[in-house]
């Protein structure tokens, strides 16, 4: 085991390449909070995974010291400039591996374009998870009790546009010029309905054009400290 927290914050920030600045604003900390890991004013955060993973370090090196400082595959997920890449290739404007960005439904309801590849949402905040999802996928609140009780109103929701879909698999839909809604898809024969998980809740006949947003992959939930 090597160096101490704060030190170990340090070095990884300055391994990925960013400010505390750009540090905070990726994990979703303030600054102060930052200055304070790496000065020593804090002995902890429940921001270390994701700190670990936005700087492309091991989580288990910088939590303990044990093991290799460098996350074997990150180095790719670092860039975070705005810019034309390789190959005429827009750069990413944040990496997948350690935070998605969070939007509001409000952004699903201006979104008129059924080419989800155009989809440039303005961002609320970052969530640090990793699930096996394209660069493209993003994360919702639930915003209503029809899904549950399996996700609970309020509850963080990952979505991937990339994701195929089909029978009972949940995604995010529209029908025509409906508010977009989180549902389970239904496949009989030629019809397809939208279900509510939430008994109390009735099956819906999808009869017009459904534009998908993106079919679910995982949900996450954050424990306050």
């Amino acid at each position: 085991m090597s160096n101490t927290l704060n030190e170990r914050i340090k070095m990884a920030r300055k391994h990925a390449g960013i400010t505390q600045k750009e540090l905070a604003e990726r994990v979703g900390i303030s600054q102060t909070a930052i200055h304070k890991l790496e000065g020593g004013g804090s002995q902890s955060s429940r921001k270390t995974i994701a700190i670990a993973l936005t700087c492309g370090v091991d989580p288990i090196w910088l939590d303990t010291g044990r093991g290799e400082m460098a996350l074997p595959g990150a180095a790719s997920c670092l860039a975070d400039t705005h810019g034309i890449g390789e190959g005429g290739i827009p750069h990413q404007s944040y990496p997948l591996i350690g935070r998605i960005p969070m939007v509001s439904w409000d952004e699903l309801i201006k979104f008129q374009d059924p080419d989800m590849k155009n989809f440039r949402p303005e961002i609320i905040s970052w969530i640090p998870v990793a699930p096996k999802a394209s660069d493209r996928c993003f994360a919702l609140n639930v915003a209503d009790d029809s899904m549950e009780p399996e996700f609970v109103e309020g509850e963080t929701i990952i979505i991937d546009p990339e994701r195929e879909s089909s029978h009972n698999k949940c995604l995010v839909a529209r029908e025509g010029n409906n508010r977009p809604t989180f549902k389970q898809l239904i496949l009989h024969g030629e019809q397809k309905y939208l279900k509510p998980l939430n008994s109390r809740y009735p099956l819906i006949e999808v009869k017009g054009v459904l534009q998908i947003f993106g079919i679910l992959v995982c949900k996450y939930k954050e424990y306050p400290s």
